[in-house]
């Protein structure tokens, strides 16, 4: 952390983290990154030490008919953090809930440093695994069942930040957005009053551009902010590649969303979120 500032970014490396993808991420000075579709074999060439990294995965479209993993193939969520930060894995969830199939990649984090403690969700969601009777819910489809579930439990209090990969595939088309919106409450888009509500994040040759990433909150954090700055960039080349980083676009797609509010009483802190996005 530098300059009383909290930077959490979330990127979907787009199947796996490796090469020059760890260096290159670096240059926006995270002190929390979440990396959905990292493979646990990118741990150890990310950077980051065991005393600041964690990942999580259930290897289940990894796994051959004899339960042989293929590394290759092992994608999952990849979180890692700077020095002055603790970010702890919720026990209560790895014990009852991580093999849930309705909760695939909603992890919740414990996010402890010179600020007020917060709840961290690492959003990945995810489709039906075919393989598996019991995973019948689509990908908002398991995201609102864990919410419920989490709230009903009392794991979710008023310092939540929920953030990453929705796969909504929210159009102009569809009212995608607004359903997920109310079945949220009462967690706040970040972009909600603003000019990037609707500002779409990602492509897809299928689909065409869309929204599919996403920065809750809670009320309470909203409520206790002096301002919210949201900026979502909007410059797609005739590819349909984000013109960002020159050393990313040639490697995936991207989204950029960035909040800047005060933080929570009685830090004077400043909390900045960035969101990076691939789109398939």
């Amino acid at each position: 952390m530098g300059n009383n500032t909290l930077r959490i970014v979330s990127w979907n490396c787009h199947y796996g983290f490796d090469g020059e993808k760890p260096n290159v991420i670096k240059e926006f000075n995270a002190d929390i990154l979440v990396i959905p579709e990292c493979r646990e074999m990118d741990m150890e060439e990310s950077g980051y030490d065991k005393e600041h990294r964690n990942w999580w995965g259930d290897h289940k479209e990894a796994k051959d008919k004899f339960e042989n993993i293929n590394k290759e193939k092992d994608l999952g969520v990849g979180v890692f953090w700077k020095d002055g930060i603790t970010v702890t894995r919720l026990d209560k969830w790895d014990k009852s809930l991580s093999q849930n199939c309705d909760f695939r990649y909603l992890i919740p984090y414990t996010i402890e440093g010179d600020f007020k403690t917060f709840t961290l969700i690492a959003v990945w969601t995810k489709d039906r695994y075919k393989l598996d009777k019991n995973d019948q819910l689509k990908y908002t489809q398991k995201l609102i069942a864990a919410i419920d579930h989490y709230k009903s439990i009392g794991l979710l209090d008023d310092q939540v930040v929920l953030i990453g990969d929705f796969n909504t595939y929210a159009k102009d088309s569809n009212d995608n957005l607004k359903k997920l919106e109310e079945k949220l409450k009462p967690l706040i888009n970040c972009t909600e009053n603003s000019s990037f509500h609707t500002r779409k994040t990602y492509y897809d040759a299928r689909y065409g551009y869309g929204i599919d990433d996403f920065c809750f909150i809670s009320g309470n954090m909203k409520n206790n902010s002096k301002k919210i700055e949201v900026d979502i960039p909007n410059d797609w080349d005739n590819n349909n590649n984000w013109k960002g980083s020159d050393q990313l676009s040639h490697q995936s797609r991207f989204y950029l969303l960035t909040l800047f509010f005060p933080h929570f009483s009685p830090s004077k802190n400043i909390f900045t979120l960035s969101l990076y996005d691939r789109v398939a």
